[in-house]
């Protein structure tokens, strides 16, 4: 049976795609280990997958000063000496990165045992693992054209992001009747993530009046934060489907007729994907802003439009949701056929290539 190492971590943009190419690997009678942090989304995701995983000991790099840095040199050796040993234990095939501070240590331990390396990038702007790891990747899968640039030309498959099943076949639909929705009515999908986010529900909450008024209908992923306080607000209010995090998300992607969002890579391959506008509210914090380079993907195909966090007022907020309702024909029009609904498919096929030809 032939053996893929995989890592990756601290966010679900980079586990899913890590996840959706193992369950792929192991429907293809290939053995998988995951190796992350310990007590980790990872582990935690891995398990309900089931998922082999072994557990690691990864501090990130801080991009500010912090006396974290001084346990930065130990902790890193240590756990690339681990991965050695994950490595000589497992003996696999190739290693697989997507992304992840977690997975740069397993890469380095792949460079030094020659397993070799393949790498999967959801950004436009590449972490600073995956640039680094890129110089010794015999491919690199892109989920974004514009990551291009950071990796030698000859190594770069342009394969889009791999999804989870669930949202290309989606097998729990939900009706706008069960949300206590109209049918007919227009949609607005607010996706806020599972913590959610405080600027966007405040400038949101200011204009949910007016958008109600104008017949407008509202499935409002609000976030664990402010779930509370929100939903005791809206306590009286129809026309909105109010939560704090869900599960359901693909069957509220079939009901959505625009999406407002930050710009993480695997949300904005969702909606495109789905065909369905967004107003993209990019993360300023996020490392390198690379959540704004995301965003330009789906701007300049004319599929969203733009609201920067600096931008961000009820006001403005309000303007941009009319103009993309009443533009809406326009923007559904550019969608051309989404390159990530094939990525698992092409992805698997070239590893599973590799490892046949690796006898």
């Amino acid at each position: 049976m032939k053996k893929v190492l995989i890592s990756a971590g601290g966010t679900g943009g980079h586990i899913i795609p890590a996840v959706a190419i193992a369950h792929e690997l192991m429907f293809n009678n290939v053995k998988v280990l995951f190796a992350g942090n310990g007590n980790s989304l990872e582990e935690t995701v891995c398990q309900k997958e089931n998922i082999d995983f072994t557990t690691l000991d990864v501090q990130k790099l801080y991009r500010k000063i912090t006396l974290a840095h001084l346990r930065f040199p130990g902790k890193l050796c240590k756990s690339i000496g681990k991965s050695i040993k994950i490595i000589r234990d497992f003996e696999p095939d190739i290693f697989l990165g997507t992304g992840g501070f977690v997975s740069g240590p397993t890469g380095i331990a792949s460079v030094i045992k020659k397993v070799p390396i393949f790498l999967q990038e959801q950004n436009s702007f590449p972490g600073l693992t995956s640039r680094f790891l890129g110089h010794f990747a015999r491919k690199i899968f892109l989920g974004n054209a514009g990551a291009k640039k950071y990796f030698p030309e000859k190594k770069v498959i342009f394969s889009g992001n791999p999804l989870r099943a669930d949202i290309l076949n989606v097998k729990n639909k939900v009706t706008p009747e069960e949300l206590g929705l109209r049918k007919d009515s227009f949609k607005i999908l607010l996706i806020g993530g599972s913590q959610g986010s405080r600027a966007i529900n405040r400038n949101f909450l200011a204009i949910i009046d007016t958008l109600i008024e104008q017949g407008m209908e509202v499935i409002w992923q609000v976030g664990k934060l402010d779930f509370p306080g929100i939903s005791e607000t809206l306590q009286d209010k129809k026309g909105i489907y109010a939560f704090a995090f869900s599960h359901d998300m693909p069957g509220y992607y079939e009901m959505a007729d625009i999406a407002i969002s930050r710009a993480g890579a695997l949300t904005l391959a969702e909606l495109e994907t789905k065909r369905i506008p967004v107003i993209v509210i990019p993360l300023p914090s996020a490392a390198g802003n690379h959540q704004y380079y995301n965003a330009l993907e789906l701007i300049n195909k004319g599929t969203a439009l733009l609201l920067e966090q600096k931008d961000l007022s009820a006001g403005h907020l309000l303007k941009a949701i009319m103009k993309l309702k009443k533009q809406y024909p326009v923007f559904r029009k550019n969608f051309t056929n989404s390159l990530h609904e094939n990525a698992l498919q092409l992805i698997t096929r070239i590893l599973l290539r590799e490892l046949e030809n690796r006898g």
